[in-house]
């Protein structure tokens, strides 16, 4: 006996709905093109500042801005959502998956990104996975938490 499994047409709408009740919101940190220190100049031989104390740039001439794309996302936190309490509360620790929709945008934005924020705590982009049945319908992150 053989049995056809068939796909719903709507699944990219379900998976979309779902994300949009369980989701977080989770941004993206991508970096922009550096910019030039109004305060110091910049020593040519070093490509640093020539005031290693600028208050500004903290010596370092270029000043990094991010540009910040926020997408709902499904985060599951691991292993298995282990909560640690705290005494202010409970505190997730160490990697996670977030779940986000898949378009152009979002993937660009993840493989470009310097790091993630996802609930309050900088992580880092292990690897990825696009996920679904044909055509791709979400992207998986894998991220760890960034060292300090």
């Amino acid at each position: 006996m053989t049995y056809t499994i068939t796909w719903p047409s709507d699944t990219k709408e379900v998976i979309d709905a779902i994300r949009g009740v369980i989701g977080r919101d989770i941004t993206i940190c991508v970096p922009n093109t550096p910019s030039e220190c109004s305060t110091c100049s910049l020593d040519p031989v070093n490509n640093t500042s020539t005031d290693p104390f600028c208050e500004t740039c903290s010596g370092s001439y270029w000043l990094m801005s991010y540009d910040e794309v926020t997408v709902s996302g499904h985060v599951r936190w691991h292993p298995f959502d282990d909560p640690h309490p705290m005494t202010g509360g409970i505190v997730f620790e160490g990697d996670c998956t977030v779940t986000i929709e898949y378009t152009d945008t979002n993937l660009t934005s993840a493989k470009a990104a310097d790091y993630f924020l996802v609930d309050d705590k900088r992580m880092v982009l292990w690897k990825y996975v696009l996920r679904g049945k044909q055509p791709i319908n979400r992207i998986r992150l894998m991220l760890r938490e960034e060292e300090e």
